[in-house]
This record gives C-alpha cells, sequence and structure tokens, in this order.
C-alpha cells in the first residue's frame, strides 16, 4: 500500500471514530438525563452554560423541560440557553411562562433586557449594562456576551473591542469565538477566522454551530474534503436543521459526487420543502445534469416564494429559455433587470448614507429595499441605527414591532408599537 494510501486509510479511520465517538456524545445528550434526577440534570445545564456552550446544554433542558415544565429554575435555565442559542423566540415565551408562575424578578428583567440588546434593540439599557460591566459585577460575561452580539446585529464598531474584552476575561468563551471569527471571516482574513473557528471547535467539538462555521470556511477556501468532513458532523449533531444540510450538499457537489449532493439535497427538501436555497441548489443540480425539465418545477417554486432571488431568477431565465416557453423568459429577463436596478440603488444609498449619516431618510429607505430584497438582517440594522439617533421615531417603531411579531417575539413587538404612540421626528 502506497503511501498516499496509508494516509487515506488514517483520514477515514479518524474520521469514522470521531464520528462514531460524537454521535455517542450526542445519544448521551438525548438519552442520558433519563437517569438524571432533577438536581442532576438541572446541574449539567448550568456545567453546560458555565462553558459558554448553549448547544450542549439544549438536549438536556429540553429533558427538563418535558418531566418538570413548571420548576421554576428548569424555566429560568430554558430562557438563558434559549437566548445564547439565538432562539429568541423560546427565550420570549419560556420568560413569559417563568414571570407567570412566579412573577418579575431581577433576574428575569435582566433577561428580558438582554434578549433585546443581543439582537441590537439597545433602548436606554446601553449606558447601565456597560457600567455593570466596569463594576465586574455576577452577570459580566453574559452582558458582554449579549453586548457583543447586539453590536454585529446593529453594524457598530463597538462588537470589537467589546469581543476583545471579552476574550480577554475568558478566552474559551465559545460563543465570542465564533461571532470575532465570523466578524473576521466577513473582512476577509481568513487566516485569524480560521484559527477562531478551529479553537472554537476544539473546545466545543459537539457544537454544531461551531462545526458549520469552520466547514463554512473551508469550503469557500477550497478545501472541499475537510469542508466536508466538518459539515457531516454538524449534521450527525443538528440533524433538522438545514443550513448544515446545505452547505455539504453543496460542497458535495464541488467534489462532483452529484449523487450524494442530491440525495442530501432531497433529505433537505423533505423536511423543508419551501427552502428557497435548498430548491435553487437541487435545480442547479439537475441543470448541471443536463435536466432542464426536472430543474423548472424547483425554480419555480423558488422565484415564486422568493422573487428578489438572483440566482433564482437567473437560473430560471436559463431553464426558460432552453424549454422555449419564450414569454415567460421574458418575462424572467425583465425581473432580472429589474434586480439589476435594485442593486445599482443600493450602492447609491449606502453612499448617502455614508455621506449624510444624520439622514433617517435614507436610512429608512435602505430597510425599504432589504425588505424588497430578502436582505431582512442587514434591513434590521437600517432600522435599529435610526431608533438609535432618534428613539422616537414612529415609522420605525412600528416597522420594527412587525419585524419582532413575524419572528415570534409578541411581548418585545407590543414594547415598539408603545413607543410608536409617542411623538415622532422622523
Amino acid at each position: 500500500m502506497g503511501i498516499r494510501s496509508r494516509q487515506s486509510l488514517l483520514v477515514w479511520t479518524a474520521s469514522v471514530l470521531t464520528l462514531a465517538g460524537l454521535g455517542g456524545g450526542v445519544a448521551w445528550r438525548v438519552l442520558g438525563p433519563t437517569a438524571h434526577s432533577k438536581a442532576e440534570a438541572i446541574e449539567t445545564v448550568r456545567r453546560a452554560l458555565d462553558r459558554n456552550d448553549p448547544v450542549a446544554a439544549r438536549p438536556h433542558v429540553d429533558h427538563c423541560l418535558a418531566r418538570w415544565p413548571n420548576d421554576e429554575r428548569v424555566l429560568f435555565l430554558a430562557v438563558q440557553v434559549a437566548r445564547r442559542s439565538d432562539a429568541y423566540a423560546d427565550a420570549e415565551r419560556f420568560l413569559a411562562l417563568y414571570e407567570k408562575a412566579i412573577g418579575s424578578t431581577e433576574a428575569s428583567r435582566l433577561e428580558w433586557v438582554l434578549l433585546g440588546v443581543q439582537q441590537g434593540d439597545f433602548g436606554d439599557a446601553e449606558r447601565r449594562l456597560l457600567e455593570a460591566v466596569t463594576r465586574r459585577d455576577q452577570d459580566s460575561l453574559s452582558i458582554l456576551e449579549a453586548l457583543a452580539k447586539g453590536y454585529r446585529a446593529a453594524r457598530r464598531p463597538e462588537a470589537v473591542p467589546v469581543l476583545k474584552r471579552l476574550l480577554d476575561l475568558d478566552p474559551d468563551h465559545v460563543s465570542a469565538l465564533l461571532l470575532r471569527g465570523d466578524m473576521l471571516d466577513t473582512a476577509r482574513q481568513t487566516e485569524a477566522a480560521e484559527k477562531d473557528f478551529r479553537r472554537a471547535v476544539d473546545i466545543a467539538p459537539a457544537n454544531a454551530a461551531a462545526q458549520s462555521a469552520l466547514a463554512g470556511l473551508l469550503s469557500r477556501a477550497g478545501r472541499t474534503r475537510e469542508a466536508i468532513y466538518h459539515y457531516e458532523l454538524a449534521h450527525s449533531l443538528q440533524p433538522t436543521d438545514p443550513g448544515p444540510l446545505l452547505g455539504l450538499a453543496r460542497a458535495l457537489a464541488d467534489a462532483a459526487e452529484l449523487t450524494q449532493a442530491q440525495q442530501r439535497l432531497d433529505e433537505l427538501l423533505a423536511n423543508h420543502p419551501d427552502h428557497v436555497d435548498g430548491l435553487v441548489e437541487r435545480a442547479r443540480l439537475s441543470l448541471r445534469q443536463g435536466q432542464a425539465k426536472q430543474a423548472e418545477p424547483f425554480l419555480e417554486q423558488a422565484v415564486r416564494a422568493a422573487p428578489w432571488h438572483r440566482d433564482g431568477q437567473q437560473l430560471y431565465m436559463v431553464v426558460l429559455s432552453e424549454l422555449g416557453p419564450k414569454e415567460a423568459a421574458s418575462q424572467c429577463t425583465t425581473r432580472l433587470a429589474q434586480l439589476r436596478d435594485e442593486d445599482a440603488a443600493v450602492g447609491r444609498l449606502k453612499l448617502r448614507a455614508r455621506d449624510t449619516p444624520g439622514d433617517q431618510g435614507i436610512r429608512w429607505d435602505l430597510w425599504q429595499w432589504s425588505v424588497r430584497n430578502g436582505q431582512s438582517a442587514e434591513g434590521l440594522s437600517w432600522l435599529l441605527r435610526i431608533l438609535m439617533t432618534d428613539p422616537r421615531n414612529s415609522r420605525a417603531h412600528l416597522a420594527l414591532a412587525d419585524y419582532l411579531d413575524r419572528a415570534g417575539q409578541s411581548r418585545r413587538a407590543a414594547q415598539h408599537r408603545a413607543e410608536a404612540g409617542n411623538p415622532t421626528r422622523g
């Protein structure tokens, strides 16, 4: 056996053993808690949170909720696990249940504040939270994590020093490493981003978000085989999450493993039939196999659900042109021209926003552009920046309330509707 073959065998064997170990760990996290007492189960959740790995805590807290749904300690831990996992609708729901059971407490009031702040909705809490961190309150790490995520959501530069401060206090903070890695990756500092992602994976190998983040970076860098390995791990850890499955399918297609890629995409669409990116990738794969007719229904469904989807519209035009309905192809061409106009318009708006930072009308136009073009995260950042400088802007409060309602956060939506009743300057 040649050296290269022996190396391949060793890599394959190590991969299988790692997957088996992680699979066993996952099974233990799902099945193991059934043997725990309430105190043991709660302590397991606390330890995972203390390790700043809320993903590892989720199966345990789910087990606790199933067995002791009205226990105040379980409910409060469920709030923290959900918020720190960015499951904001769940966090709001558990907070409401907690306060319904025992009333408002100092701890629950802080969680309501952190729930908003973590999404970039600071209100009047920013100064108080920064003062608490300066005093080194017992909640300093949680506050810094929420602030860092909130600054990132609002596209504010304060995210960088807050993350540095957090990682100085806790160099192994998984969420902070992932957030900084994402920022570095966005800034095309690939080597530094990879270092943070690998550190997160080393600390928390059963964290699907860490595995997916590393896999995505590797895939974009053309290191497809290693990306497939980490996507497989992420998928085994969270088999219902479409993100790792989509990334895995794309990486398999890049490796020319088209049959396996199709199987993964079919699996994704069986569980998430309206997943737009999944539909587009499935159609792209059919086109790659010379099957334009099979691609057409996937694309028709995708562009109907997301008319702003550039890749979907472009592929749909190719398919329609090949299949022959000229009128439909012409309509698709018109739509692509409109999307190119939209892209030109947003470029001009961003230049104006940079040159006139006090003009709230431009930020509002950027929010509306984002709504039209399916860019919800970017649109949210423009709304938040309006409210940061103009906290009584009624239309921004109402728009944010509608956004929160759609995201399953009805209480926070109601708060912004109440704020919209104040006089506006916008």
